[in-house]
């Protein structure tokens, strides 16, 4: 294979951090190439040089053998080189044919041509297999569409090098193996493909070749058939990383949360139970209502039928803040949306949940205790940040995850009959970390607390949880012992086989 790009000596550094340290990186024509390392590692300011978002300080950057300059992402495009981020980059009030085509839309003059902006956007869906209504907005679209809609968008300029960042984040079983399907029609067309994932099962499925970064420099290199996954997660986290013993001793607990036949738009007739020292895992394809079941458990959105139960009470949850106060707090999915204050730093947002907790009661805040919480927090997950005063905006996409997840472990010290659910916890997070939360989990249901999660990765939920429930198209059909299921059970219930 030819090679395609190529980064020699590649360096990048911030204030207090070096993010890249003489990068060496090569994609060939028509393969995949896993980029892997923990959040913090260098993964996402390489991809950021890659695609003109950043500058590098230092190296040089090769396309076709030719040496080039890439000052912006207009510079990259040029090049063929596109990139589809973690974080979406769709507006949320445009359709899904104007978010495709947008800034390539069909004029006359000054007014755009609607029918042929649809008529584009619709070969484009159909040249991938995608099935969307051209008119719908992207904000009533669910995760793994709005995902979709991102790499067609990347497609309209027939690129030669994509890079996907964390692509199969969102999507479902199916979704995924659409989208590997897709990934292989590039490569016969010899495009080069960036991967990067957290996912091992998925990079090596999909990948031809890959490269692992730790603090910025690259460890290892080379064809997949040199590596095992043991190996990879090694070099990955350069330690050995923490095993969560499955054959936990449940804590029984009395029940803390029920519904009895809840409704809401996304769903109907849901009847479940968590009880305190159980972790509970809810499983489903994308759509199926599980992130809208827990958005209304934690008043996020409205339910229109049905009982919310705490403790045998029945009680009405008419807001985020209600819920907080009855206990139950959310850990979302959508992070930069819904978890984080993006205008704030690492401590801030560590802290803005127990700002109560360490007040003297005269409005006056005790910052040496706020700041020894969030320290411990920072530790207790790892999170790379160069301060506890680096705004949030500029960690990693894991890193982020990460501090939406310690602002509720600094506010809960005591996490007895609390109530904790987490909507695709380890999302967008390294292997080390992903093992890490896991154990930090199981450890908050051994202490009392009442778990309740949603993941698309059935592996996780068959980890962590002691009972199951899996939705389909809105309903629960099926409820049980994590050990009455199998994964290959679970798919088949999911999708009604």
């Amino acid at each position: 294979m030819d090679t395609l790009l190529h980064l020699t000596g590649v360096s990048k550094r911030y204030p207090g951090v070096t993010a890249l340290d003489n990068v060496d990186f090569t994609l060939r024509s028509g393969e995949v190439h896993a980029l892997l390392g923990v959040n913090g590692a260098g993964k996402s300011t390489l991809v950021k040089i890659i695609c003109g978002a950043e500058p590098p300080d230092s190296g040089t950057m090769k396309f076709k053998n030719e040496t080039i300059q890439v000052n912006d992402t207009a510079d990259a495009m040029r090049h063929g080189i596109v990139v589809v981020y973690q974080e979406r980059t769709l507006i949320p009030h445009f359709t899904v044919a104007e978010n495709i085509l947008l800034g390539m839309e069909p004029t006359n003059g000054q007014l755009i041509r609607r029918r042929e902006l649809n008529q584009q956007a619709e070969q484009l869906l159909k040249r991938l297999g995608v099935d969307l209504d051209l008119n719908t907005e992207i904000l009533d679209l669910g995760a793994g569409q709005q995902q979709l809609v991102d790499i067609v968008r990347a497609l309209r300029t027939e690129p030669r090098v994509m890079v996907l960042d964390e692509p199969t984040a969102a999507l479902s079983q199916g979704e995924t193996k659409h989208l590997f399907e897709l990934l292989k029609q590039f490569k016969s067309q010899g495009i080069g493909i960036i991967f990067v994932s957290h996912r091992l099962d998925e990079v090596f499925e999909i990948s031809d070749s890959l490269t692992i970064l730790r603090d910025g420099r690259v460890v290892s290199s080379g064809p997949i058939s040199e590596y095992t996954p043991a190996r990879v997660t090694q070099e990955i986290v350069g330690r050995n990383v923490a095993k969560l013993e499955t054959d936990y001793k449940t804590a029984s607990g009395p029940v803390l949360l029920e519904t009895q036949e809840l409704a809401s738009e996304a769903f109907t007739g849901v009847n479940l139970k968590i009880a305190g020292g159980e972790v509970v895992g809810l499983a489903g394809v994308v759509g199926a209502g599980r992130t809208e079941l827990l958005e209304t458990l934690v008043g996020f959105r409205r339910a229109l039928g049905g009982k919310i139960m705490l403790e045998g009470k029945q009680v009405q949850i008419k807001s985020p803040a209600h819920a907080i106060r009855h206990g139950i707090v959310l850990v979302p999915d959508k992070r930069i949306e819904k978890g984080l204050l993006n205008r704030m730093n690492v401590l801030e947002n560590l802290t803005v949940s127990s700002l109560k907790r360490y007040s003297n009661g005269l409005g006056w805040l005790q910052q040496k205790k706020l700041s020894d919480v969030a320290v411990k927090t920072v530790d207790q997950l790892r999170i790379a940040s160069p301060s506890l005063t680096t705004p949030v905006q500029s960690l990693s996409g894991g890193n982020k995850q990460k501090v939406v997840f310690g602002k509720w472990l600094a506010w809960s010290e005591d996490v007895k009959d609390l109530i904790f659910m987490f909507d695709e916890p380890t999302e967008g997070v390294d292997v080390g970390a992903r093992a890490d939360m896991w154990v930090i989990i199981r450890n908050l249901a051994a202490q009392g607390a009442a778990v309740l999660v949603t993941s698309s990765d059935l592996d996780e939920l068959m980890e962590i949880s002691d009972r199951l429930y899996v939705m389909r198209r809105g309903r629960i059909v099926s409820e049980g012992a994590r050990q009455n299921y199998t994964h290959d059970s679970m798919l088949q219930l999911m999708m009604g086989v």
